[in-house]
């Protein structure tokens, strides 16, 4: 389906939905309604608050000299808190009134007439003055009350003493026992609520938004039957999927927008604003636009999981008995963020919903952190990808009817019949699985080898490097080809070549390794800053390590299991997938673009310099992948690349006579990018020649059925044919 039939049924979908009256009521009326009355509950709540702890305390006594011994006690400056106290409490002095009372105090304090009453007792010549201060059990202000009257009165008596004590002690004057100062250290940060209110918020509107869309455009369309007609159309299930899917998106982000905007108004109208903000009062373009990015991955998230969700259920009313636990579940994650020392790291950036809402609070409080945040974002996308995935199975299943009798676990069945190749949403799975387990796999070795310290020798952390890679990038994607009983060849396209291809990728992979590094230099250029200083005596160190290493096991574990495994995974399982729906050109740039992403997310460091070297090498894997229909000549070209990188740094002093003062130049030498375009141009050459009568679409036509006489036929060069047998009724 092209881009302007997608376009009119994602219009169609919409519309539908905005028609929908609970729609409109949680997007329009909701805002309107609510909010001026939250806005006016806090105010009045405020109000009651500022107004108790304005208002002076009431202390009650019987007599006039009573008040007066009392006054001197407590109000005056002898009475007062310490500087170090008062810069702590913000300069701020709690007022007493002191108050004489018709009746005895103690009745007055039980009538609440006072917060505390006090009984003086005068003292003789050689009896000092006392007094008792009451308040009433369970009054909160009264016992305030009492607790900085009697700190007042010590106050007093520590000054009296002190006075006394300096003026009429024997010998050197008189000193304090210990004297007392406060400091203060850090960036004075201003508190702000926004990064505590808004993740609630974002949660609460975000899933109210979705709940309503989800329903009608699922189990409403099968309640009402017409999502047979819908299906029977000639429409590709996926276009129909991917339209409800930003259909429920749409309505998602447009909600929390209208929520948002609401609460920011009626905050700024009633003067509350500045609770939410902290001392800044405004709220700037940049807060404005990680909001806006903020909502559109709380949507994308809650908005695949709802419409998966939904998906199984036959009726509305079995939907929301689906949903009302999950908009439940929702709030636990989104009140960590009210709680102290939870912070965005390990697999909390990998924790569905939990990361999103403590990278909210991070980003509206400034504290994000590139790698946790890089780890949330990937793993969120990842597990939306997931549940449209889970979507897409039910959508090509009898689920469509309203005689289904599926559940929840029939997406845990393996097919009954075998496919030749993965499908996208096959690939969506194998993407969601990998960023979770890549991240912890590669975090959790980092800190058992921090861990181990000197005690594993160089070649066994090679050997543990290479087996996790071996799990996380081949056991991923051969455990969901065994799921779903996809044929390893043509799903790995493990298929045979020319000898000359095989020749012309090895040769541009002693050539091509020089663009690599030049992509390096001008991506450092402009401000994709490579290595550190610590990062390169950390990599010194290490090089310095691998001359210990055999060449053989340095070639196994860094060149040939890297060669092997990553190829299968993005040449091989993800290239055959998106082949068949997208066009090479398409193809070979989506699957560079994920082989960078991955090796920027690398243990608990975002590698940045990494990805234009790694995107660039992943086109040209690519392109091979395309110029083959196979993936054992990209593994040779990747193994040639990179044991060429490994051993050169492993022979680095010998190899000084190929070039004076080279480890001084940002760019090569001259000679040496010559080398490089020639042999790069020699094994470009030879791929193309051997492969010039060949092209993907032909390789993949092979495994493809006809197409239905209802679809137009599709061009020469186009894999289509699988999206023509998606209208057949074929998941």
């Amino acid at each position: 389906m092209n881009a302007s039939r997608l376009f009119r049924l994602c219009r169609k979908e919409l519309r539908e939905t905005l028609r929908d009256r609970r729609t409109i009521i949680t997007l329009v009326f909701m805002p309107l309604l609510v909010y001026p009355l939250l806005s006016m509950a806090l105010h009045r709540f405020l109000l009651n608050n500022s107004e108790a702890t304005e208002t002076a305390y009431k202390i009650g006594v019987a007599t006039v000299d009573e008040a007066d011994l009392l006054d001197i006690w407590i109000n005056s400056p002898d009475a007062m808190p310490p500087d170090e106290i008062l810069k702590a409490n913000g300069d701020r002095v709690a007022e007493f009134e002191i108050l004489l009372t018709d009746i005895s105090p103690l009745t007055a304090l039980e009538s609440r007439a006072v917060d505390v009453a006090a009984e003086v007792t005068m003292g003789g010549p050689d009896q000092q003055p006392s007094v008792k201060v009451t308040s009433y059990n369970g009054d909160a202000v009264g016992r305030s009350a009492r607790r900085i009257l009697v700190e007042r009165i010590q106050w007093f008596k520590l000054r009296m003493a002190e006075r006394f004590a300096d003026r009429f002690a024997a010998g050197p004057r008189y000193r304090q026992p210990v004297d007392v100062e406060i400091g203060m250290m850090g960036e004075d940060k201003s508190t702000s609520m926004l990064g505590t209110v808004v993740p609630l918020v974002l949660v609460l509107m975000t899933i109210t938004g979705a709940v309503y869309p989800a329903i009608d455009l699922t189990a409403g369309e099968r309640e009402r039957g017409t999502m047979e007609a819908l299906m029977a159309s000639p429409v590709p299930r996926s276009a129909v999927l991917m339209a409800k899917y930003i259909a429920v998106v749409t309505v998602a982000l447009l909600t929390a927008i209208a929520n948002l905007t609401a609460m920011f108004t009626t905050l700024w109208a009633g003067g509350l604003l500045p609770l939410l903000t902290g001392d800044d009062h405004s709220i700037g373009p940049v807060t404005v636009l990680q909001i806006l990015a903020l909502l559109v991955l709380f949507s994308c998230f809650f908005s695949a999981l709802l419409l998966s969700l939904t998906s199984f259920a036959r009726s509305f009313k079995e939907a929301q008995a689906y949903l009302i636990p999950i908009m439940l579940l929702s709030l636990a994650p989104a009140m960590v963020s009210l709680l102290p020392g939870i912070e965005l790291s390990g697999p909390l950036a990998i924790a569905p919903l939990l990361n999103i809402v403590l990278l909210t609070r991070d980003v509206l409080a400034g504290d994000m952190t590139p790698v946790a945040a890089g780890a949330t974002i990937a793993s969120t996308l990842a597990y939306a990808a997931a549940a449209i995935a889970v979507a897409a199975k039910l959508f090509g299943s009898d689920a469509v009817s309203r005689t289904s009798g599926q559940s929840i676990g029939s997406i845990f069945l393996r097919p009954a019949k075998s496919r030749e190749t993965p499908t996208l949403q096959v690939a969506a799975t194998v993407l969601a699985l990998l960023v979770p387990i890549y991240f912890v796999v590669s975090n959790g070795l980092i800190r058992f080898l921090d861990s181990a310290g000197d005690s594993f020798q160089m070649s066994s952390r090679l050997v543990l490097n290479a087996v996790a890679l071996a799990v996380t990038f081949g056991g991923v994607p051969l455990l969901v080809a065994w799921f779903n009983r996809l044929k390893l060849v043509p799903s790995f396209r493990l298929r045979t070549f020319p000898w000359t291809a095989a020749l012309g990728a090895i040769i541009l992979g002693l050539g091509a390794w020089v663009f690599a590094h030049e992509a390096f230099v001008l991506a450092d250029a402009v401000g994709i800053k490579g290595l550190t200083e610590s990062k390169i005596a950390q990599t010194e160190k290490v090089l310095e390590a691998w001359k210990q290493v055999s060449p053989v096991l340095l070639l196994a574990t860094l060149a040939m299991t890297p060669a092997v495994i990553e190829e299968l995974c993005f040449r091989g399982f993800l290239f055959s997938a998106f082949a068949k729906f997208m066009s090479p050109a398409k193809t070979i740039i989506v699957t560079a673009v994920l082989f960078g992403a991955f090796h920027v997310l690398t243990g608990n460091a975002l590698l940045l310099e990494r990805f234009v070297p790694s995107t660039l090498l992943g086109l040209i894997l690519g392109w091979i992948a395309y110029r083959t229909g196979s993936v054992i000549p990209g593994m040779l070209m990747h193994f040639v690349h990179n044991g060429l990188l490994e051993l050169a740094a492993r022979y680095e002093d010998k190899l000084t006579f190929l070039g004076e003062g080279f480890e001084d130049q940002s760019h090569l030498p001259a000679s040496w990018l010559i080398t490089g375009a020639v042999l790069s141009a020699i094994g470009v050459a030879l791929l193309w020649w051997a492969t010039r009568s060949k092209t993907i679409p032909s390789a993949e036509s092979a495994f493809h059925t006809a197409p239905t006489a209802t679809s137009d036929p599709p061009p020469v060069e186009s894999d289509s044919s699988d999206l023509d047998q998606s209208t057949n009724g074929e998941d």
